[in-house]
């Protein structure tokens, strides 16, 4: 078995973010990796990408009969690796060179982690940096962050195969804030998660550093939360934070726009902008 899976679903990148982002993979400093990608079937890079695959033996292209979106990609990408670790990444970001083998190392250190992410840089489309989001670092405080907002950064995180086979991958179910439903789960199993406190991964902002949240992803996240808050927190706790999420499904747009905008959203979610 090797030591690490590398998944990135991908689906018309722009094509320069998405060389970034495969570059920084196969740069990486720990080597004992497979890089699966999974490619929608009108993937308009597909023939890049098998171009990359027959340089680098590593990478691994697999193109879908018909069109199964972000959850059923990632764990088609999955099912089919054999990694002891699984890793995530985007295919507009892109990772320090030595993300992998500092998680790895980390997660062998640390038997009783099922998770471990990092901070990451935000950086804009010609990868400036342009501010960076921290997350924190104790499962303790991971679980308490997520009580508001996500705590633990879907292209940063790298997972023992072992725990997602006992928790379940990502729920198809989910066309949006699948992760979040995941990593709660994950947490209403008393799965441990950890953060890095260094900047591993480059993360890809548009032309705001707020990204739009639409309706589905709202009422998906409050679903979830629904399901699993009362085996991760307090009765008090999950009580706030299902009236706040509830409030957040129904709000109009502009309201949620503007409320998005606002310093203390920032502050919340630990985003430093230069």
């Amino acid at each position: 078995m090797l030591d690490l899976s590398v998944i990135m679903t991908t689906y018309n990148e722009n094509v320069i973010f998405l060389r970034s982002c495969i570059d920084s993979i196969c740069k990486q400093t720990f080597k004992n990796l497979e890089f699966i990608i999974v490619v929608e079937p009108d993937e308009i890079n597909l023939n890049f990408l098998r171009e990359l695959a027959q340089i680098d033996q590593r990478i691994k292209i697999i193109k879908n009969d018909n069109k199964l979106g972000v959850a059923s990609s990632r764990n088609r990408a999955i099912t089919e690796s054999t990694g002891q670790f699984v890793a995530i990444i985007d295919g507009d970001d892109y990772c320090d060179i030595t993300r992998f083998e500092k998680q790895v190392e980390f997660l062998n250190k640390n038997p009783y982690i099922g998770i471990v992410g990092s901070n990451m840089y935000l950086v804009d489309g010609n990868n400036n940096i342009v501010g960076e989001r921290n997350y924190p670092e104790l499962h303790k405080d991971i679980k308490n962050y997520f009580l508001l907002t996500m705590s633990i950064a879907n292209p940063t995180v790298m997972i023992r195969r072992k725990d997602l086979e006992e928790t379940g991958l990502f729920d198809t179910t989910f066309s949006k804030a699948e992760d979040f439903e995941l990593w709660l789960r994950f947490l209403s199993l008393n799965k441990q998660m950890h953060n890095l406190q260094e900047n591993l991964v480059y993360y890809r902002i548009q032309t705001t550093h707020n990204e739009k949240r639409g309706a589905i992803h709202w009422k998906n996240n409050y679903s979830a939360r629904k399901k699993y808050s009362k085996f991760v927190w307090h009765f008090h706790e999950r009580c706030l934070s299902l009236i706040f999420f509830y409030i957040m499904n129904h709000a109009p747009r502009y309201f949620l726009d503007n409320l998005l905008n606002l310093k203390i959203v920032n502050k919340i979610k630990n985003i430093k902008i230069q």
